[in-house]
């Protein structure tokens, strides 16, 4: 669980629950009853809660992941016609430059992997739009 996000009420119910267990006598807990059953009937109680908090977190994280997909439909990432070879060109002559709205490395773009060297071009790309004033950049 992070940090920042509510804990599950059904775990927080089964925590309060097994605590008030632990506190229990056995009298108390048995109250006559037979031992075995009474255990079998815990167990039973645990399996469905585990069960259950199983499914809330599966339900959880498909709801996670729609939405993520549905972000991806709605923002669809840029399509880009650029070789690997293109983009480490042009990040070279982006350190080169010096200007001070970047900082980039480019010590080390021949040892980096393609992928990497395209996702660092697109960022830069996307750095440059951000970075132009309202109306400039129009002709790309």
């Amino acid at each position: 669980m992070t940090a920042n996000s509510k804990p599950d009420p059904m775990e927080v119910l089964m925590d309060a629950y097994l605590a008030e267990l632990l506190e229990m006598t056995d009298e108390q807990v048995l109250e006559g009853k037979n031992p075995a059953a009474v255990q079998a009937s815990g167990v039973e109680l645990l399996d469905a809660a585990k069960a259950e908090a199983g499914r809330r977190r599966l339900a959880a994280a498909r709801v996670k992941l729609q939405a993520q997909k549905d972000a991806r439909t709605a923002n669809p990432a840029p399509t880009i016609q650029i070789t690997a070879d293109e983009a480490r060109a042009a990040l070279r002559r982006a350190a080169a430059a010096n200007d001070g709205r970047f900082t980039l490395a480019a010590r080390q773009l021949d040892e980096m992997a393609d992928e990497d060297v395209i996702r660092a071009y697109l960022q830069l790309q996307q750095l440059e739009r951000a970075s132009k004033p309202d109306g400039e950049g129009s002709d790309e």
